[in-house]
């Protein structure tokens, strides 16, 4: 007998709306994890990696943190903002996104 086991779906009619919305947030919580500390040679070897993917003009991968969880991007550094401490980087889709130097985790070219 092959035999497919659904889960929670099979129990979702039978559950009140408060305990399935409980769940969800279950679930989401589970998914959060803290922002790792990077020291100082891993700042600098992004500092670096940064500086170098700007001026040839490099298609990069980023790691960052965001919302309590870590999300990748890829895409090509349009213009590091110092002053703002952040970066714009244009996804592969042409949207612009914002990151700032704290959020960055791993960077690779």
């Amino acid at each position: 007998m092959n035999f497919k086991d659904r889960g929670n779906k099979k129990w979702n009619s039978l559950m009140l709306v408060e305990h399935q919305k409980r769940l969800k947030e279950l679930k989401m919580k589970e998914a959060e994890v803290e922002k790792p500390e990077l020291d100082q040679q891993e700042l600098k070897e992004i500092n670096f990696k940064l500086k170098e993917a700007l001026t040839k003009n490099l298609t990069v991968s980023i790691k960052f943190y965001e919302d309590k969880r870590i999300k990748d991007i890829k895409g090509k550094i349009l213009k590091l903002e110092n002053y703002e401490q952040q970066l714009k980087i244009e996804k592969l889709n042409q949207e612009i996104k914002k990151l700032k130097f704290s959020q960055i985790i791993e960077f690779e070219f």
